[in-house]
């Protein structure tokens, strides 16, 4: 009690430092929860866009014969073709995200003589 005889209302000092602390442990925690979802989301995101552009190569090596540039900087692939008879090529195309994740397709293309 105080000396006109009302009681103080409030937190002390020491309450309010604890419940600082448990609020910034509580909200670093939910920051690397984000920052663990952002990551497995920008993998994902990048697994589907090599699988995409993986296949993107081979349709353009069936209609060019070669493959195209690469979808964005620092993704890389790499398209070869295996003689399999005198008519047909196995054409294997790998490309590799920023990630360091490769999708491989692989296809055989045959040319047909009437």
């Amino acid at each position: 009690m105080t000396e006109n005889g009302s009681r103080q209302h409030g937190f002390s000092l020491p309450e309010a430092l604890i419940a600082m602390l448990l609020l910034s442990v509580s909200l670093l925690g939910l920051l690397n929860y984000y920052q663990s979802l952002t990551n497995g989301f920008m993998r994902q995101w990048q697994t589907q866009e090599a699988w995409a552009e993986a296949h993107s190569q081979l349709e353009a090596h069936a209609a060019t014969g070669k493959g195209t540039e690469p979808l964005a900087e620092n993704w890389s692939y790499q398209l070869s073709g295996i003689s399999v008879g005198q008519l047909c090529q196995r054409v294997q195309v790998t490309v590799q995200t920023p990630a360091k994740y490769q999708a491989v397709l692989h296809r055989l293309e045959c040319k047909f003589v009437p």
